[in-house]
């Protein structure tokens, strides 16, 4: 009577589990597919080896190459400044009493300076930048403008008595990321 196979019992989680890392632990074997691979790229980089050592060794084919010669350089003589011997033998009358001719206060009627601070057509935000530049130590007003546009309410800073002061005023607004606009209007 022949031998009946034996049945084989199911194996344990971890007898599958040790057997599956074995698979994972061994090395790649290479096929023939690898070497007709390694076999193919060492033919081609010896054909262009050849190939290019051909090319070089050829004689000029009558291609002529020409020398390319740099453009001259030319060099330009220094600027010559005489700022430094003439600044200190001048005179120059530095008091802070001189203001320029325009906005000095004359008798007769003159123009008066104002830097324009915004234009806003919602009264809202006109206050809210009068009370930035408040914070600022600046003054404002703030005055309704009715054009061909609408309605604007329009931020305003001076007269300013100097220039001195207006460039003050012009700079702690920049500092505060504001745009001005510097009018002249003539006074009253």
């Amino acid at each position: 009577m022949p031998k009946s196979p034996q049945k084989q019992k199911p194996k344990s989680a971890a007898t599958r589990h040790s057997a599956g890392q074995d698979a994972h632990n061994t090395l790649p074997t290479l096929t023939p597919a690898h070497l007709h691979g390694a076999i193919a790229g060492a033919l081609a980089g010896v054909l262009a080896t050849l190939s290019i050592s051909h090319w070089l060794a050829q004689p000029d084919s009558g291609v002529a190459i020409e020398a390319v010669h740099p453009p001259p350089v030319v060099i330009e003589p220094t600027p010559r400044f005489d700022f430094y011997t003439v600044l200190p033998n001048q005179e120059l009358d530095l008091s802070p009493d001189i203001e320029p001719a325009e906005l000095r206060a004359n008798d007769t009627p003159t123009d008066e300076y104002l830097l324009q601070i915004g234009s806003f057509r919602q009264e809202g935000d006109a206050d809210r930048r009068r009370g930035e530049l408040a914070l600022l130590g600046l003054e404002a007003t703030v005055e309704l403008a009715n054009g061909d546009n609408g309605r604007w309410y329009r931020v305003y800073i001076g007269p300013f008595a100097s220039r001195s002061e207006m460039a003050r005023a012009r700079s702690m607004a920049a500092q505060a990321n504001m745009d001005t606009l510097l009018l002249k209007r003539e006074s009253p």
